[in-house]
């Protein structure tokens, strides 16, 4: 047998003997593979690319999701809501000191998912627009990231209640103010940075703040 032929019938093999996705595990892995592709090429990315991406046939995406729309409203949601939001912002603050770090820490994990979020937000609009959605407001997918995003927040702020001058809900509303706020698209003046979100969240914009 040839060398060709002995590594074909290996990879052959592989392949076999590699446990099949479940459906679930299928649509997570074409998600994760299109969410690149949507910020690089926006809403002219293609399921030949998404396919290649993935490592599988282009009609598989197809028996994963029903048609493209949904797939990119899939990616929509995960960008919003991501499954692992527990364990990235455990890996945001691992090693954290005092609440000012913690918040610089956490400012900067959110600023760096926002504009992956918005990238990809706007390459997907108009599939979202298309789609099924309330008539009297937002998807369900993106009220659910709030809710998901405000309930972190606020626990990261309950550890520390003894130290704040408000609830941690409203500590956590003024974070993602400043947060989202800072990223605005449109805006056209200098970003402001972690630290100077943190600190003026937790001590104002007076010098009185400071002491």
């Amino acid at each position: 047998m040839s060398e060709h032929s002995l590594i074909t019938l290996a990879r052959v093999t592989e392949r076999q003997r590699a446990p099949r996705m479940t459906p679930d595990d299928r649509r997570k892995a074409i998600v994760k593979a299109v969410v690149p592709l949507l910020i690089e090429h926006g809403q002219a990315v293609t399921t030949k690319q998404i396919a290649e991406a993935a490592g599988i046939a282009e009609g598989t995406i197809f028996r994963a999701f029903p048609d493209k729309c949904a797939l990119m409203v899939a990616a929509a949601e995960e960008t919003m809501n991501p499954q692992d939001r527990a364990q990235t912002f455990a890996a945001a603050l691992e090693g954290a000191g005092d609440l000012r770090d913690k918040v610089e820490r956490i400012t900067a994990h959110l600023l760096e998912r926002f504009r992956m979020t918005m990238a990809v937000m706007i390459a997907v609009r108009g599939f979202l627009m298309s789609g099924d959605r309330p008539a009297d407001g937002p998807p369900k997918f993106i009220v659910e990231a709030n809710r998901s995003l405000h309930t972190a927040l606020t626990e990261l702020f309950a550890a520390h209640r003894d130290e704040l001058s408000v609830p941690p809900e409203t500590a956590a509303i003024a974070l993602r103010s400043l947060v989202f706020g800072s990223r605005h698209p449109g805006m056209d003046f200098d970003e402001i940075t972690p630290d100077e979100i943190a600190r003026v969240l937790l001590h104002g914009v007076t010098k009185e703040g400071e002491h």
